[in-house]
């Protein structure tokens, strides 16, 4: 058990920081007694004292060293902001998309095979038509002599050695379909409260959370923490990373406060005794003078954010899916793509490629004359369409042919036979992506492992402090943890403690308050883990009565917190209260022994 007089020696670094006054000399400390459980009927009398000591700009200060020494769950949870993984996928395409021929050899096939897909053009497209549904078309344009690339290039609306696949449209799709799919890309760290009850807040599609861990440890767990995750069967998008530097040997971070840097006395009802909660915690969206430019202050941050090795995953189908056959269910089709394989399978990422890359295709329709030649000499060649291909509004593909046409041209085949099936562009695409993905490989062997170097991630150090800083902006509670642990006076797990608001409130509002704690209350252990769950308090709050059916706490805004229960108390009130183990006390208030001193009897009812 700490003493009042020991605490006030601890708080004199604060004092001499702001240079108000000098520590205690002497202190004395008895020797210790453990508080025990109070007992059922049993009443302990606890005094509770309230201490102010507002400072500003009170420096909160951490260099690299010491922040390596904190709790690793401290800083995992302090989270510091949403990264757009966009430059980053999109810098990784360009450059594979750009690797030299001499390169190339050096890929693994399924890489290799990828790249190739990634060049894909109406001209390479139709050589990938042999087994597939549209292999027909192949033989339709050999037998009224019109060259199937240009079929699929007027149909495309592309040059025929124009790229059909951008870096930036399969940006789009990865991102939403495999790294937004994965649960550790959904949600971020942050404080407990009504809202967030599990401290979990979401991410946006197509960000990667940063927390300060990441920061100080150079990324080096993103393969842990973006690879397999066994509960959803996610199967990760980062295999390994090396070389991520953020930080230099003198990183150090700085926040200026203003805060009342002395604990709340508070109660463990479970104990019947006096402790001490940091005060941090009900202030900290208030702390922080945002009109100051030099607010927060990072140094020691690289440049730029490069990363000089990053291996990513794209996993792909142990089976061959075949595109839809039919215009429904509108507006995609019947395809099972759609319904059996995961979104963050190569062929669910290639469909949605593909939608997306429909968008960019106007309906029209194109005819083909047959063979010149091969009419009769009184039909003009302008007139006679042996061949119309359409694509609408929703991209459904749909090709007719002229059984004249035919009959003028040696047919390679029957005339059912050389007339390809109606389908959604999409369903045309998946079959060719397959074949091309799949040259000289078998089914379930061409999950592609791409191997990276030098990859900006698109972010400068001033854009990161940037964002840093607006973030806390928004939720100076995400800075609660590491605040506390810089400015470390809890002692023990109360359960409300005592307070009294400024002086510059109006008279109504002056006096003595108890306040329940909350979420943000609840002290870290040496590890950095809450050293209890706040959801063991069934019912938050003071009561009138026993039974816990009145209550008379209120979460009135004062001194700019709303967040806690709070009832103000004169002597001889009586209230009840429920702790965080299911037990119910009541508080008697007693005399006044000073002006910032209460007296309170604490009985356990049960």
């Amino acid at each position: 058990m700490i003493t009042r007089t020991l605490l006030r020696a601890l708080c004199c670094p604060a004092l001499l920081l702001v240079g108000l006054g000098s520590c205690v000399v002497e202190v004395e400390v008895p020797e210790e007694v453990e508080p025990t459980t109070i007992e059922v009927n049993e009443t302990r009398t606890v005094t509770l004292r309230f201490a102010r000591l507002d400072v500003e700009d009170f420096p909160l200060s951490i260099a690299l060293a010491d922040l390596e020494k904190m709790p690793e769950e401290t800083l995992r949870n302090t989270w510091l902001l949403d990264l757009d993984a966009r430059p980053l996928i999109n810098n990784a395409l360009n450059i594979l998309v750009s690797t030299p021929d001499e390169e190339l050899v050096n890929l693994g096939q399924a890489e290799f095979n990828m790249v190739k897909l990634l060049h894909l053009t109406s001209h390479s497209a139709s050589t990938a038509l042999a087994g597939t549904s549209m292999e027909p078309l192949i033989d339709l344009g050999e037998t009224v002599d019109i060259k199937t690339s240009t079929i699929l290039a007027d149909l495309l609306q592309v040059e025929p050695n124009e790229r059909l696949i951008s870096p930036a449209l399969m940006t789009d799709v990865v991102l939403n379909d495999l790294l937004a799919t994965h649960p550790n890309t959904q949600w971020r760290p942050g404080p407990v409260d009504d809202d967030h009850p599990d401290g979990r807040y979401p991410v946006p599609v197509g960000y990667l959370p940063v927390t300060l861990y990441d920061v100080i440890d150079g990324f080096a767990d993103l393969p842990i923490r973006f690879g397999p995750h066994a509960a959803s069967g996610h199967p990760g998008f980062v295999s390994s990373t090396s070389g991520i530097q953020a930080t230099t040997s003198e990183f150090g971070m700085t926040v200026k406060a203003n805060i009342n840097a002395m604990p709340y006395e508070s109660v463990d009802l479970t104990l019947g005794s006096t402790h001490y909660l940091n005060s941090l915690g009900s202030q900290i969206n208030v702390a922080f003078d945002f009109s100051d430019p030099d607010w927060m202050v990072v140094d020691g941050l690289v440049d730029e954010l490069v990363i000089a090795e990053m291996t990513m995953k794209i996993t792909e189908s142990d089976e061959f899916w075949a595109g839809g056959t039919s215009r429904d269910p509108e507006p995609l089709g019947d395809s099972p793509v759609w319904s059996e394989v995961p979104a963050w399978e190569f062929e669910h990422i290639i469909m949605n490629v593909a939608v997306e890359r429909a968008k960019s295709i106007t309906a029209h329709e194109t005819s083909y004359a047959p063979p010149v030649g091969s009419l009769d000499p009184d039909v003009p060649p302008d007139t006679f369409e042996a061949v119309r291909v359409s694509i609408d509004e929703g991209a459904w593909i749909e090709i007719e042919v002229n059984e004249d046409a035919i009959n003028t041209a040696p047919p390679t085949k029957p005339l059912d036979e050389l007339i390809p099936p109606a389908k959604y562009f999409w369903d045309l695409l998946i079959e060719i992506a397959q074949v091309r993905l799949h040259d000289g490989l078998g089914e379930g062997k061409a999950d592609v492992e791409l191997t990276l170097r030098d990859i900006p991630t698109g972010i400068s150090t001033e854009a990161l402090i940037d964002t840093m800083k607006q973030n806390v902006m928004t939720d100076a509670s995400s800075l609660v943890d590491f605040a506390a642990l810089l400015n470390d006076t809890s002692v023990g797990d109360p359960d409300f403690y005592y307070y009294r608001p400024r002086l510059e409130n109006p008279e109504e509002l002056q006096g003595d308050y108890l306040y329940f704690v909350t979420p943000m209350d609840i002290r870290n252990d040496d590890a950095g883990a809450k050293t209890r769950e706040y959801s063991s308090y069934e019912q938050p709050g003071f009561y009138a009565d026993a039974e816990l059916t009145s209550k008379v706490s209120t979460r009135q805004l004062i001194d700019d917190d709303d967040s806690h229960e709070k009832v103000k108390i004169e002597e001889g009130d009586v209230l009840y209260v429920k702790d965080d183990e299911g037990r119910r006390f009541k508080i008697e208030v007693g005399p006044k022994p000073e002006r910032n001193e209460i007296a309170l009897d604490v009985t356990r009812l049960d």
